[in-house]
């Protein structure tokens, strides 16, 4: 007979996994609103992430002694995401650049990922050790451009909308006293946030419209 308590458990978790996937995606949202609308202070702020993560690579080697091939690949792949940086927070998806961090991120995973395989030094890694060292060592960066494809679209030089480039200056930076001309154009990440909005809010209606009337009547003389 199949145990109560284990059906519990198993609806429990499909539930948490729900919770958290509505969590991150209305986090991600707020941070691509943030990155949308401080561009420059998001770029300074990813210049330093990866200063920072590099001499994380340096202290890897010269404190833990870890191989000099996953080191080498990693500094490599944050030179190279430094890079996009000088045209960032427009990022063409066929520039040299582009192609090369992609490549490296790939690279960077065979080989850290080949490195605990074959680490008879910590033989008994968890799941939680691995994938803590991934977020900052692989995943940081590469997540922090994902997000800021957010503002490509309306911070393009010369795309002549509200976010136009003026010297280096988006207009709204440069003139304090702009105050928009109509609705800013979105970005192709806040774009598909703003579509799952758009659904949800076409799902609640008929939603509600099965709930019986005679529940929402007196939940409202409750109220």
């Amino acid at each position: 007979m199949f145990p109560l308590s284990t059906l519990i458990v198993y609806v429990g978790g499909y539930l948490f996994l729900v919770f958290f996937a509505v969590c991150l995606a209305t986090g991600l949202y707020y941070i691509a609103e943030l990155v949308e609308e401080y561009t420059r202070l998001t770029k300074r702020v990813i210049g330093t992430a990866i200063k920072v993560v590099i001499g994380i690579h340096v202290a890897l080697l010269l404190w833990d002694r870890l191989p000099v091939l996953p080191i080498a690949v990693g500094i490599g792949s944050h030179v190279v995401y430094y890079r996009l940086l000088k045209t960032f927070p427009y990022i063409s998806l066929t520039s040299p650049d582009f192609l090369g961090s992609v490549g490296l991120v790939v690279l960077s995973h065979i080989v850290w990922f080949r490195f605990f395989a074959y680490d008879y030094q910590r033989p008994y890694l968890t799941l939680e050790y691995v994938i803590g060292f991934f977020l900052i060592m692989v995943w940081l960066i590469p997540f922090a451009y994902f997000i800021s494809l957010a503002a490509n679209e309306s911070v393009l030089p010369g795309a002549g909308g509200p976010g136009a480039s003026y010297g280096g200056y988006t207009r709204q930076e440069s003139d304090p006293t702009y105050m928009g001309g109509g609705k800013r154009s979105r970005g192709t990440l806040l774009g598909i946030f703003n579509f799952l909005k758009r659904k949800r809010d076409d799902m609640l209606p008929q939603f509600t419209s099965k709930i019986p009337s005679s529940y929402l009547s007196s939940k409202e003389r409750v109220l």
